[in-house]
């Protein structure tokens, strides 16, 4: 007896004949469950053979997770070359600074004797300057020098010039020098014609440029400050303190000091107390601000030598307690 096959019937054989194969054997066994711990991918493709395990995760272990107490640890040497050579400056700051202090004392006893003329022409004042001078840029080409060595250049940042700061600082010294030669020639054109215009314009063309270029190389030791990892604040207020101080003394004196002094005649305790505020207060304060930005500028250096010398120490450890290296797999012979 045989029955038609019902609509349930009719699907389901349908569905059966469109899935099943036109073939009489078997459908394969499904595949096998990856384990938990595997990852999909990892389950997709197929593991390397045990020889190649230790190299490739030799290879891909960040330099970050190297300890030079584990002997274990995959060799990433922090340093590739030993520090280099700096020139010790901390004697020219100390140098620096008793110049500027005894340059100071000298222009005030000079002046309380009497004996103070115009700067260019007292040798006894012209020479503790002039060794401030030339201490100063000893300093700043050996500083430079020895950022140079220590930090790299990059894109953005030039590396440290020795020459170029030694031509700054000249310029910036013969600046003023200039400046004041323009005011005496516009002081003598206005007693001739006090209405002359082009004689005004000269004269703040000329105290212009003599700010910009005494500010240059302030402003390269601030980019180099920057470009090493100093505060530039610190060496920024090298020039802004004092030129602030000098802005106040004349304040002072123009608001009735010099007045005040003069009322019954300059004595010379009188002249000297003019000269230590007009003078002395800003030198004071240039000298201050030039040993706290040149020790800071020193200090970095120092700290960043002493990081590479630290790094080169662990990077010779970590290389003499690496194993040592296996023997050699033999090489197949060449075919003839």
């Amino acid at each position: 007896m045989t029955t038609s096959p019902g609509p349930l019937d009719d699907r389901t054989s349908s569905s059966a004949e469109a899935q099943a194969p036109f073939t009489s054997a078997p459908l394969p066994p499904p595949p096998p469950v990856p384990a938990p711990s595997a990852t999909p991918s990892q389950a997709a493709t197929p593991s390397p053979a045990p020889s190649m395990e230790p190299a490739l995760g030799a290879s891909t272990v960040p330099a970050a997770k190297f300890d030079v107490t584990e002997p274990t640890s995959p060799f990433a040497p922090l340093r590739t070359a030993p520090p280099p050579q700096i020139f010790a400056t901390w004697w020219l700051r100390y140098l620096l600074f008793l110049a500027q202090l005894v340059g100071i004392a000298v222009v005030l006893l000079a002046e309380y004797a009497g004996d103070f003329g115009e700067l260019g022409r007292s040798s006894t004042i012209v020479m503790p300057y002039l060794l401030c001078a030339v201490l100063l840029v000893s300093w700043s080409a050996l500083a430079m020098t020895d950022a140079a060595r220590l930090v790299p250049a990059t894109a953005y940042r030039r590396r440290s010039s020795a020459a170029l700061v030694v031509v700054l600082w000249l310029l910036a010294f013969a600046a003023p020098v200039a400046a004041a030669r323009v005011v005496g020639w516009a002081r003598d054109r206005f007693a001739v014609d006090p209405d002359d215009l082009a004689v005004v314009a000269v004269t703040v063309a000329a105290v212009f440029v003599c700010f910009l270029v005494v500010w240059m190389p302030f402003r390269y030791h601030t980019q180099q400050a920057h470009r090493i990892g100093a505060p530039g604040r610190v060496v920024a207020a090298w020039f802004w303190l004092p030129l602030l101080t000098v802005v106040g003394a004349l304040l002072i004196n123009a608001l009735g000091m010099r007045d005040t002094l003069a009322e019954n005649g300059m004595t010379d305790v009188e002249r000297t107390v003019q000269v230590g505020v007009l003078f002395g207060l800003p030198a004071l304060v240039f000298a201050l601000a030039t040993w706290r930005a040149t020790t800071v500028f020193d200090e970095v250096i120092d700290l960043r030598w002493r990081r590479w010398r630290s790094e080169w120490e662990q990077t010779l450890l970590a290389m003499t307690m690496q194993p040592p290296p296996g023997p050699e797999a033999p090489t197949a012979p060449p075919r003839s």
